[in-house]
C-alpha cells in the first residue's frame, strides 16, 4: 500500500492507495506545534480507524507549503511505517512541464493536482483548488502548466468578516436559498459562497478568452470545493482525490525498480 500526504496550511490530507484503489482519505488540522511523536500517535489512530496495518505500507510521498512541519511528518511516516517518505520538491521527477517565470514559486501541491489532473481528464484544463486559498490552474493540450490565478480562500474571507467587523458573526459555510439576503447569515453567505461562484465563473471566462483555446475539461478539488463549485455555471467536475492520484503518479515515477 501507498500512503500520500498533503500538507495545506489548514489541513493535513492523507489518502492511503492498495494498487490504484484508492482506500480511504482522511483529514488532520494543520498544527504547526506538534511533535513527530504527536503526529505518529495521530498516524497510527487514523489506520486503526480503518483496520489499516501501518507495516502493509510499503511507500510515502509528501507534498507540503508547510516546510516547518515537513520533517515532523516525515519522521512520524518513517517511525510509523518504516518507510522513508518521498518529498515532493527540487530533483523528483513529476513529468510536468512549467512555463511560469520561475518554476520555484510553483508550490508542491500546484504540481500533485496539476499532475493527476492530467493522468484523467482531456486537455485543455482548468484545476480549481478550493482550500486555504482559491486557485484556477491552466493545464493547456500538451501537459504544460501555463500559469493560475490566486486569491483568498473562501474561510479565510469568513473569517475576516467575523473578526474585522462588530456586527457579522461567524458562520458555516453552506449555499444560500437566493443571491439577495434577507438576513445576516444570508447576506453573508451569498457574497461568500455566490460571489465565489461568479468569480470562479468569471475569471474562467477571462482566462479561457486569453489562451484563445476551447477548454475541454474543468475539475475543482480542495477542501472547500463541494459546497461552492454547485453555485458555478460552468460545468465543473468535483474531484477530492486529485492531489492523491497526482502523488501516487508521481511516486510511480520517482519509484526505485
Amino acid at each position: 500500500m501507498l500512503l500520500t500526504i498533503d500538507m495545506g496550511n489548514t489541513n493535513i490530507t492523507l489518502g492511503v492507495f492498495d494498487d490504484d484503489e484508492i482506500l480511504f482519505t482522511s483529514r488532520l488540522a494543520t498544527m504547526r506545534d506538534r511533535t513527530k511523536d504527536q503526529y505518529a500517535v495521530e498516524l497510527l489512530n487514523i489506520f486503526a480507524l480503518y483496520k489499516i496495518n501501518a507495516q502493509e505500507i510499503h511507500g510515502a510521498i509528501i507534498s507540503s507549503v508547510v516546510p516547518e512541519l515537513t520533517d515532523s511528518i516525515k519522521n512520524a511516516v518513517k517511525l510509523v511505517t518504516g518507510c522513508d517518505a518521498l518529498v515532493l520538491g527540487p530533483g523528483v521527477k513529476t513529468g510536468l512541464n512549467i512555463v511560469t517565470d520561475s518554476h520555484t514559486q510553483v508550490g508542491a501541491d500546484l504540481v500533485a493536482c496539476s499532475v493527476g489532473a492530467i493522468a484523467k481528464y482531456p486537455l485543455p484544463c482548468f484545476i480549481i483548488d478550493l482550500g486555504t486559498a482559491t486557485k484556477i490552474l491552466l493545464i493547456d493540450e500538451t501537459g504544460t502548466f501555463c500559469g493560475c490565478t490566486i486569491s483568498a480562500g473562501v474561510k479565510i474571507s469568513l473569517d475576516a468578516l467575523a473578526k474585522q467587523t462588530s456586527q457579522l458573526p461567524a458562520i458555516s459555510l453552506k449555499t444560500p436559498a437566493k443571491a439577495i439576503g434577507t438576513n445576516t447569515q444570508d447576506c453573508m453567505l451569498s457574497g461568500t459562497v455566490l460571489g465565489t461562484a461568479a468569480m470562479l465563473d468569471g475569471l474562467t471566462d477571462r482566462m479561457e478568452k486569453e489562451f484563445g483555446k476551447k477548454i475541454i475539461s474543468t475539475v475543482a478539488t480542495g477542501g472547500l470545493s463541494e459546497e461552492i463549485v454547485k453555485s458555478c455555471y460552468r460545468k465543473i467536475t468535483h474531484d477530492p482525490d486529485l492531489i492523491f492520484v497526482g502523488l501516487k503518479a508521481i511516486y510511480e515515477k520517482n519509484k526505485t525498480k
